[in-house]
Parts: structure tokens; sequence; C-alpha cells
């Protein structure tokens, strides 16, 4: 058998953080799935430092409570899994369901309107950001979690419109923001909805759709961008390793290496404090 450690040697000498990562079954692939024991051997594997983990069946179940409460109960294996709670306000109950997260030691709130069904413009949302931003919880939201190509016929889900993710930037600015599953090129059509001067400080975005040519993570360094993203594999609705071997194998200065292993990520995870 061929080792192929060697390949990730860059990435696993930075430590990376992985700020999109999931314990549960997605219900329409169901070889896609993973326990807090798989994580924590994913962690050890590619020398992770922490992964910031939700809960699949606070997506897809009947409420987000049953897998906000599995998450806490899984991820208190191991000090590397970061709780970060799904929650919705097309619940009636959301802000009783936020504080009780809050309370349980949530490191952060994870949204997923295309799959809830909400407004994320609506006043609804607005409340629930507003919510987040009292508790000081950095706050991520997801454009999408699996390629369009892969969804199930009867189970869609919209992504979030790129205006919204601009208006959403100006709404929440000088809170972090991470937004989960652009594509690079998206990334940039984004920007440019965005007013003169707005402020990108507290917004990162992760890597797990931008994958395809080795080039991507070159091209994105230099446009400037290696303080704008951070390393997330969306495990295991997506497979960790590939942006894992990309982020090894980019033509980058050991720098900005290290800013989209871990550095952003960091940032994202301290500034909530």
């Amino acid at each position: 058998m061929i080792d192929t450690s060697s390949f990730y040697a860059p990435f696993l000498a930075q430590k990376a953080i992985d700020v999109t990562a999931f314990i549960g079954t997605w219900p329409t692939r169901y070889q896609s799935r993973a326990t807090a024991a798989d994580l924590s051997a994913m962690a050890d594997r590619l020398q992770l430092e922490a992964m910031c983990v939700s809960h699949i069946a606070s997506i897809h179940g009947h409420d987000t409570r049953s897998g906000n409460e599995a998450l806490f109960a899984e991820s208190a294996s191991d000090d590397r899994l970061l709780p970060f709670v799904i929650i919705t306000p097309a619940e009636t109950n959301w802000e009783a369901e936020l504080e009780w997260a809050a309370a349980s030691g949530a490191k952060g709130v994870r949204l997923v309107p295309g799959y809830h069904g909400y407004d994320p413009a609506g006043s609804d949302a607005k409340a629930l950001y507003a919510a987040v931003r009292r508790l000081r919880l950095p706050l991520q939201i997801a454009v999408r979690l699996q390629d369009e190509r892969l969804q199930h016929p009867r189970f869609m889900a919209e992504h979030l419109p790129f205006h919204i993710a601009a208006e959403l930037i100006v709404m929440l600015e000088g809170h972090p923001l991470l937004l989960s599953g652009f594509r690079e090129h998206e990334w940039e059509q984004v920007k440019r909805m965005l007013p003169q001067g707005a402020c990108l400080e507290h917004v990162c975005c992760d890597l797990w759709f931008c994958n395809g040519p080795l080039a991507v993570i070159s091209k994105l360094c230099a446009r400037g961008e290696a303080e704008r993203f951070a390393y997330g594999s969306c495990t295991p609705i997506q497979s960790a390793e590939a942006t894992a071997l990309q982020l090894a194998a980019a033509a980058i200065g050991e720098a900005d290496r290290a800013l989209l292993c871990r550095g952003n990520a960091g940032r994202y995870l301290s500034t909530g404090e």
C-alpha cells in the first residue's frame, strides 16, 4: 500500500481548525454519516486542533432541540469538538432554544435557511441575528450544504441568494460571520453587491465548495483573499480529505497557508468572546 501521508504534510503541520463539520447521517445518502468517534479519528488523522460541529438531525428533524441535545451529549467526549447549535426562527420557541443552547455551552450558532424554509432577510430572522449578537456567539450561515447535482429530487433546498449574503454582511457588521458553501467565483459576486467601504474584517467563507483545480486556492491568495477564507470540510456530507489535500498542494506561501488552515478560523472563533 502506498503511504500518502506525505501528500498532506504541509496541511498536517498547520494543526488546522475545521469550521464546518457534522455529526449524524445525511438522510438521502446513507453512507454520508459520522459519529463523534469518527470525527475524533479524523481530527487525529488530519492533526486538527478543533472542529465546529453541528448535528444533522437538527436540519432534517421535526425540531432542532433533539439534534442539539444529541450534539452536546456526543461532542462532550472530545474537547476538540466545538458544538455549533442549529437554530431556526421558523420554530415559535427559538428564543428559549437559543438561550438554552448558550447556557449549555454552545460555541456558536449555525443557520441553514435553505433547509428550514424561512426568509433569511425577514423580520423573524433579523430578530434571531440580533439575539445571537447579544449572546456574542459566532454566527455561521450555510449558503448550501451539498452540490445541487446531488440533491434528491424530492428534497430540494434553496441556496442563500447572493444579494441576501451581502445584506447580512452589512447588517452584522462587527460580528463574526462565516458564510459556508460558496464557490470561489460566487464570493466575488457577493463582494460586487456590497456598498463601497463595507467592512469585511469579521467575515469569513469556508473552502469546502471551492474544490476543483488546485489553482483555485492560489488564485484566491493572489487576489489578496487569504484573510477571507478558512478550512471547512463539511464532513460527512463531503469528503474532508479533498479540501485538506487542496490546501496541502496549493502553490502558496506558508503564511497564507497558515491563515487558511487555522489563523482565520481562530480569529472567527475568538472575536465572539
